[in-house]
């Protein structure tokens, strides 16, 4: 059976008025430095930095500060996320989803959201039922094991009970989970780059910005 999978953050959802101004203020609340939310991102992603929560401690250490307690970093940030998570847009919406539901796909996520950034989203939006297998940050549990690490997408296609699948992500992170997971599980999965807000090149085995595209793509690739 084939399983499409599909990243959360730039991919189902726009983050950009959200985790990245979370980024921005909690490095602030730390250190004093505004930094330029365009440097932030690029940091994020030149860098291959999945985890939002990541990303403020290496910003904070590249300043030449030393991190607080992680436990209250995540703290400090997630009350910064609270104040700008109703920002959030969503990219691929309930048609879209509607539809691939409509020709019977066994669809998954996997996210590096903690569970209660994802139930927000999902419970605002009404997502939950579309898929039938999801995979948050908290399932991970061992920060070691997060993406880019193959972990998580073992997790899914396993509750999935797929075999081969496709994987739509918007990151270098992305990518790299898919390699990795090629490697270690030996299971095929391919690899879409879907880049609707971040048009950075990536090595793909199909690359869009748009849905129509991407969903056509999908339902051929699964018939096939």
């Amino acid at each position: 059976m084939k399983a499409v999978i599909f990243d959360v953050d730039g991919v189902i959802v726009d983050v950009r008025k959200s985790y990245h101004y979370a980024i921005k203020e909690t490095v602030k609340h730390f250190t004093g430095r505004d930094l330029d939310i365009e440097f932030i991102r690029e940091f994020k992603f030149s860098r291959g930095i999945n985890n939002d929560w990541d990303v403020s401690v290496e910003l904070i250490k590249y300043l030449g500060f030393e991190p607080p307690p992680y436990s209250e970093l995540v703290e400090i940030f997630e009350r910064f996320y609270d104040g700008f998570k109703d920002k959030e847009e969503l990219i691929l919406g309930r048609e879209f989803f509607k539809e691939l539901k409509s020709f019977g796909l066994p669809l998954g996520v996997v996210t590096g959201r903690p569970k209660r950034d994802l139930k927000y989203l999902f419970d605002r939006f009404k997502l939950w039922e579309f898929f039938d297998a999801v995979v948050d940050d908290d399932d991970v549990g061992d920060i070691n094991l997060r993406k880019p690490h193959p972990y998580p997408l073992h997790l899914c296609m396993e509750s999935l009970g797929a075999e081969e699948g496709i994987y739509i992500g918007d990151n270098n992170a992305d990518m790299e989970m898919v390699k990795s997971y090629r490697k270690i599980y030996g299971k095929p999965v391919l690899f879409v780059h879907f880049k609707k807000v971040f048009k950075e090149e990536l090595p793909a085995d199909f690359s869009t910005e748009d849905p129509e595209e991407l969903k056509d793509y999908l339902l051929n690739r699964v018939r096939a």
